[in-house]
């Protein structure tokens, strides 16, 4: 399963990333909107796990243009977020999860299983 990261932080994305890795998914890395949307198109990933806020763009606009990408009509969407209730109105886009910052790693374990 291929899994986009999209977020501005370097650090943000490498120990994401590893944590993926660790766990079987091939991930594929962007530091913003328009590197994640070509990255979208050249592979079509199964599951984008995007920051709520990148290059001041809401991430629900992103989600929305990289689902209409052919081929990525059932891409899942799991969003980082400053506050628990932020997308509870995401019903445009296929919204898997939304895990508040900055503790994910208890979240991230449940919505990404160990495929290894």
């Amino acid at each position: 399963m291929v899994v986009l990261v999209i977020n501005e932080s370097d650090v943000f994305r490498k120990s994401l990333s590893r944590f993926l890795e660790l766990r079987g998914y091939s991930v594929v890395e962007a530091a913003t909107c328009e590197e994640g949307y070509l990255q979208s198109i050249k592979y079509k990933p199964q599951l984008v796990a995007v920051d709520n806020l990148i290059d001041s763009i809401s991430c629900l606009n992103v989600c929305k243009t990289m689902q209409s990408i052919p081929g990525m009509e059932t891409t899942g969407f799991v969003v980082f977020t400053d506050y628990d209730d932020e997308f509870e109105t995401a019903a445009s886009i296929n919204l898997k999860a939304t895990i508040t910052k900055p503790n994910i790693l208890p979240k991230m374990k449940e919505h990404f299983p160990d495929l290894k």
